[in-house]
């Protein structure tokens, strides 16, 4: 089955709060799509009327139940907020936390306005901004232009290009950013000011369940033919070995008590059973009812012994992404504020 709209979850992570450890690891919770404070929490007047600078960590995660990757996936800010705030977001890591981003040096991906109209054929753009230290269009960078109601609209058109990759890339006037076009690109389509938004875009590249850093402590068991010296092979860190749906982050430690059964423990998870080399290894992940991963019977070989040892790590199917809300001082109450993150790829 092709990745379909459902299959694109926004998840959250296992801390939620404005304290250093907020963030972290991918949980089960889901954050759903158009309900209220499903990422943000409301904004009381005391810190509309002081401002404020926070953080909230969100994961993309591909859940097909065919283990489809998402190819060459785009992650941008589709509509920017209403209100007298601003949401901008940039890459994270699957681990890490508030106190790693915070003070980090690290550029802001976010959108703007098409300030005039411009033609078919064009290579040149004006694009308002709601504030420019933000810096959120840099030279080589991908952008996204739409005159789209919504980012599911069946009507308009929307094109990605690239800004030019030197400084004649990127000029800023004032809350004005005037993006050149890569040599040689002009744009598809026409827009007008009043309907048309930029953003810039996070390429995220393929999303899908991986696994590496691979490694065997036994003077005689391998996997695959692999030993453990050198590179793990194709067959280990490129097979589909994570579920999309069950997969996380996880570093496995499988130790043998005997020449042919082993343990499987996971940093976070502890204990999840136990396996044979004589068997496919497919630990449940109870949530979704689903392997956390499978590890075929065909791969071992050699002689295994008592306590040879085989580690390596999982990845989900997910891109995280930081969201950074900046609220300036007195700033006003708007009921109904709200920023929409958009994704687009192709399915394998």
């Amino acid at each position: 089955m092709p990745i379909e709209q459902s299959h694109v979850k926004f998840m959250k992570p296992l801390v939620i709060s404005d304290s250093g450890s907020n963030g972290g690891r991918m949980s089960n919770v889901e954050a759903a799509t158009g309900v209220k404070n499903n990422v943000w929490p409301d904004v009381p007047g005391s810190e509309r009327t002081n401002g404020s600078t926070k953080y909230r960590k969100i994961f993309v995660k591909i859940a097909n139940p065919d283990n489809l990757k998402m190819i060459d996936a785009c992650i941008f800010v589709e509509t920017p907020t209403p209100g007298g705030d601003r949401v901008g977001i940039f890459p994270g890591t699957q681990t890490d936390t508030q106190t790693d981003i915070t003070g980090a040096s690290h550029g802001y991906w976010g959108s703007g306005s098409l300030n005039a109209n411009v033609s078919q054929g064009a290579s040149v753009l004006t694009v308002n901004v709601e504030d420019p230290t933000d810096v959120q269009f840099i030279q080589g960078r991908l952008i996204r232009i739409s005159n789209k109601t919504s980012i599911d609209d069946l009507n308009g058109v929307e094109e990605f290009v690239r800004i030019k990759n030197d400084p004649s890339g990127v000029s800023w006037n004032g809350n004005l950013a005037t993006l050149t076009l890569e040599d040689g690109k002009t744009l598809d389509n026409a827009y007008l000011a009043s309907d048309t938004k930029v953003a810039s875009v996070i390429e995220a590249g393929d999303i899908w369940a991986k696994t590496d850093t691979w490694a065997i402590s036994s003077a005689s068991g391998t996997l695959d033919g692999w030993d453990g010296s050198g590179a793990a092979p194709d067959t280990l860190t490129n097979a589909r070995m994570v579920d999309f749906i069950a997969g996380i982050e996880q570093t496995w430690t499988l130790t043998f008590t005997n020449a042919t059964t082993f343990t499987c423990v996971g940093d976070t998870l502890g204990s999840v059973g136990s396996g044979t080399i004589a068997g496919d290894f497919a630990p449940n992940n109870a949530t979704y009812s689903r392997p956390y991963f499978t590890l075929l019977a065909s791969l071992w070989g050699g002689s295994w012994s008592t306590g040879n040892v085989v580690t390596f790590k999982t990845h989900p199917a997910a891109f995280p992404v930081w969201e950074m809300r900046i609220i300036p001082p007195n700033t006003g109450s708007l009921s109904g504020d709200k920023v929409i993150i958009g994704v687009s790829g192709e399915s394998e």
